[in-house]
């Protein structure tokens, strides 16, 4: 075997391991220890390929970002996209992938103050993905006066950030994920349309 296909199979051999446990105890409660232990990986090979727990968990959150956003990707059509069409594509995608369900919601929820920028970039594509998506849906809509579609997207980010924070503080964490998803579409449906039910 070629030094460099050895090389991508330590790796991902390293990432699998890594990502479960990422996925099962968050940033705080993962252990490089237990991830060593359960894949049978030597500390020194390990730090060969990742300097440190840090390293490791940026790789696993990349390359969960970068699987999610393919797969919206390839899903959705801007030209014809609904709001459910969007929120419903990222519950299949969770359902069919629970660790990365998981580990999307630790970083979304619960991340590492000291990643933060670190984290932005790891998720860049997803949000531009976000946004494109966002804009085609508010741009088949009449927005209230004096509002514009980027105004309403950082309103939209504001609410995100508040559910977000709302279940950060709250005991939820066996249904956090499916929650934050549940409370990010019922609050994107009432930034558009209201509270009140117009007659």
């Amino acid at each position: 075997m070629k030094q460099e296909e050895k090389s991508r199979k330590s790796r991902e051999h390293i990432l699998e391991y890594a990502f479960a446990e990422f996925a099962e105890q968050g940033y705080l409660g993962a252990s490089v220890n237990t991830i060593c232990a359960a894949g049978k990986i030597s500390k020194g090979l390990l730090y060969h390929y990742y300097a440190d727990k840090d390293a490791l968990y940026l790789a696993c959150v990349e390359a969960c970002f970068q699987e999610l956003t393919a797969a919206l990707s390839a899903t959705l059509n801007a030209q014809t996209v609904t709001p459910d069409q969007y929120f419903d594509a990222r519950l299949v995608f969770f359902a069919q992938h629970p660790r990365h369900q998981r580990l999307f919601c630790d970083t979304v929820v619960n991340p590492p103050r000291h990643l933060l920028r670190e984290l932005k970039a790891c998720r860049a594509s997803f949000d531009e993905l976000n946004e494109t998506m966002l804009t085609a849906i508010l741009e088949k809509e009449t927005l209230a006066s004096g509002l514009s579609i980027p105004d309403a997207i950082a309103q939209l980010r504001i609410f995100e950030d508040c559910v977000s924070t709302y279940l950060k503080n709250a005991d939820l964490e066996q249904q956090q994920t499916d929650k934050h998803n549940q409370l990010c579409r019922q609050t994107f449906q009432t930034m558009l349309y209201g509270l009140i039910a117009r007659t």
